[in-house]
């Protein structure tokens, strides 16, 4: 999808690279580039009601800990990306770790 807006660092806070003009002013801060990785973890990482705009949006730690359950997390995880405008295809690998390939 090539969603472009402010992105996250490693530990998910936000990017930022200071840019200030001759007079030492500050003139840029925030990176902006590509953010759909960003989109697509918050939205996995985040629990419904984390975000005020989007109430029902958000996978969020539900099925931590949680036997049998991969196929409905997957279901899940897919509807919640579906709802942002992702078409992806979600997996669980034999391990059960989340494999989300987005187009």
């Amino acid at each position: 999808m090539g969603r472009r807006g402010i992105v996250l660092d490693e530990r998910g806070e936000l990017k930022v690279k200071v840019m200030k003009d001759a007079d030492g002013f500050i003139t840029q801060g925030l990176v902006v580039d590509e953010s759909d990785y960003d989109h697509v973890a918050l939205i996995v990482a985040s629990n419904k009601g984390d975000f005020k705009d989007y109430p029902v949006l958000g996978v969020g730690e539900r099925y931590l800990k949680s036997v049998g359950r991969a196929a409905e997390m997957r279901a899940d995880v897919q509807t919640q990306l579906e709802l942002d405008g992702y078409k992806a295809d979600v997996q669980v690998s034999d391990t059960g770790e989340l494999v989300i390939d987005t187009k």
